[in-house]
C-alpha cells in the first residue's frame, strides 16, 4: 500500500471481517508506523485471559486483532493502552473513570482501549463486528463508528497519514 492513501472503501465493502482486520493491519506496516516483524499476535491462552477479564464478548473481528496484532504493532496506537498486558483492567478503569457521573457501562461492553487515563472505546453489542463507542471525560458516550472494522480503519489510515509525516521531521526515533 502507497504511504498516504487510505484504505478504499470500495474493496471494503466486499471484504470479509478477517480480511478487513488484515488489511488494516498490511497498511500499518508500512515501515515508519511498523514493520513486520514490530506486529506481534497472542495466543489462544492469552486471548482467554484478556476474555475472562471482561463480561463482554470478544467478537470475531477483536478476537482476529489480538491473533493478529495484540501484543502490539511497532508505532500504531502508540501512547494508548489498547495492546497486551496494558488491555488487562481497562473495563475497571473506565468504570472509575465513569463514577460518580451517573453512567455505568452495560454488561456487554468491553473496552478496547483508553487514551491518557481521560477517554477510552468500547465495543457495544454482539456479533461479529460490533458498533464503537467513545468515551472522553466530561462528555457521554457515543457511537463513533458503526463497525470495530471501521474503528481500525479509521486509525490505521490517521496513524500511518500521521507518521509519514513526523518522519521527516526526525520524529522516526521516538
Amino acid at each position: 500500500m502507497d504511504q498516504g492513501r487510505s484504505i478504499s472503501g470500495e474493496v471494503w465493502a466486499g471484504m470479509s471481517v478477517t480480511e478487513r482486520v488484515r488489511r488494516c493491519l498490511d497498511a500499518v506496516c508500512d515501515g515508519t508506523t511498523a514493520s513486520p516483524d514490530d506486529v506481534h499476535g497472542l495466543d489462544d491462552n492469552v486471548i482467554g485471559v484478556i476474555d475472562k477479564d471482561q463480561p463482554g464478548p470478544i467478537s470475531g473481528a477483536y478476537r482476529c486483532f489480538l491473533e493478529s496484532a495484540g501484543g502490539g504493532a511497532g508505532r500504531f496506537l502508540q501512547g494508548s493502552d489498547v495492546f497486551h498486558p496494558q488491555v488487562i483492567g481497562l473495563r475497571a478503569a473506565a468504570q472509575e473513570l465513569l463514577d460518580g457521573t451517573g453512567l455505568e457501562l452495560r454488561a456487554e461492553d468491553r473496552v478496547i482501549l483508553m487514551h491518557q487515563g481521560s477517554q477510552f472505546d468500547f465495543l457495544r453489542g454482539h456479533g461479529e463486528d460490533p458498533e464503537v463507542w467513545s468515551y472522553c471525560e466530561g462528555s457521554v458516550p457515543r457511537r463513533s463508528h458503526a463497525r470495530f472494522t471501521e474503528w481500525l480503519r479509521d486509525n490505521a489510515d490517521e496513524q500511518t497519514r500521521a507518521w509519514a509525516q513526523l518522519t521527516p521531521l526526525g520524529a522516526y526515533d521516538l
